[in-house]
């Protein structure tokens, strides 16, 4: 008679593996139709961001071709970026800046003032923490869009941080973008992030903007990707380096805490349909991990391991890490990240339940700001 523990174990194996070459082991082709048009609007908003301001705006005039708009929506900023950013729009006319008071839920209405002032159908957002990869973010960004798909989803990985602190922080980011990016490029979008998101004005307001999700203080780009899928409209992906955002993350474990709770909050109102999918690796972990601990309650006190039954479960465990690894080192390279990353995945069990405490704090503790 097969023994429980490896029936549970095996099939958390099947389920934990079709999940990840489903999800996961789709490539793009690289080539993408070059958009030499410069009608696309630029939008970034700013809460205190006085330190990013000499980076990025530079970096954003600098695109090719060059942006013929650059909002500048400042959020009642308190130091020194509004004086920082009106010596940008009297140098450059294709810079405008929006000032507005301090208030609402998180950077929605911000983004949504941005987004109104816009001239062009085609709009490009980052945040201010962040700096185009290259000087051809913008082109591959917007290439396409408004032909082929209404949202294009990019990738915004974390400069290289210090320490302990800075491998988590490296490895979340790309784990994150693994999966949205797989689930979309398999046909279930489901999110985005906002420091690297190019989309098309007439979709936004179609979808009635954030609307339907003003009173949370999140959601600016999963919600609202979930809500362009549900009404019907197309989302590409564009995730070589060239087109990435380099973003800069807190430099202390409370600030990431922070930064990742806010983001787990929008949890709650995903559809049934992503709900379901996004919980297929974690019951195929719980039942991989669940088969093995049985087996070691089986073997307890007896030390004949070598002729023991809990080899077939740990080589189960072992056979889903080295695939995971192998889907994980794929998409570090198509992104331009060292291949050797993919061994944090390793950690993968620990930053699950870390993000699972997380998003229980999120739903009992409320916050209005979104800096």
């Amino acid at each position: 008679m097969i023994d429980i523990a490896i029936i549970v174990a095996f099939a958390g194996l099947i389920l934990r593996g079709g999940w990840a070459w489903h999800i996961n082991a789709r490539r793009n082709p690289l080539s993408f139709r070059r958009n030499i048009s410069s009608n696309y609007s630029i939008i970034v908003c700013f809460h205190n961001e006085e330190g990013y301001i000499d980076n990025l705006i530079p970096s954003l005039l600098d695109q090719t071709p060059s942006p013929t708009q650059i909002i500048l929506v400042d959020d009642g900023s308190t130091d020194g970026t509004s004086k920082k950013l009106d010596d940008y729009a009297r140098k450059e006319s294709s810079i405008e800046v929006v000032r507005l008071d301090r208030g609402g839920n998180g950077k929605k209405r911000p983004l949504s003032v941005g987004i109104e002032r816009a001239k062009h159908n085609l709009i490009l957002c980052t945040d201010a923490d962040c700096i185009p990869a290259s000087k051809l973010w913008a082109e591959m960004m917007t290439a396409e869009l408004g032909i082929s798909h209404d949202v294009k989803l990019g990738v915004s990985l974390p400069k290289k941080g210090r320490g302990l602190l800075g491998r988590f922080q490296n490895f979340e980011a790309e784990r994150i973008a693994h999966n949205y990016i797989g689930m979309a490029e398999s046909g279930h979008p489901y999110m985005g992030v906002g420091r690297n998101i190019a989309f098309t004005k007439s979709s936004w307001k179609a979808v009635g903007g954030f609307q339907r999700h003003s009173d949370l203080e999140s959601g600016d780009d999963d919600l609202f990707v979930q809500d362009i899928v549900k009404t019907g409209f197309i989302v590409g992906t564009e995730v070589r380096k060239e087109a990435q955002c380099i973003s800069i993350w807190p430099d202390t474990w409370r600030g990431w805490m922070r930064q990742m709770r806010r983001h787990l909050t929008t949890g709650i109102r995903y559809n049934t349909l992503t709900i379901s999918l996004l919980s297929i690796p974690l019951i195929g972990d719980l039942l991989l991990y669940g088969g093995l601990l049985l087996s070691v309650l089986r073997v307890k006190g007896n030390m004949d391991f070598m002729h023991s039954t809990i080899w077939i479960p740990i080589g189960a465990v072992v056979i889903n890490t080295l695939v995971r690894c192998i889907i994980f080192r794929t998409f570090l390279l198509r992104v331009g990240r060292p291949s050797q990353d993919s061994f944090w995945l390793l950690l993968e069990p620990l930053m699950g339940l870390l993000r699972q405490v997380l998003a229980i704090q999120g739903m009992i503790v409320k916050t209005q700001k979104w800096k």
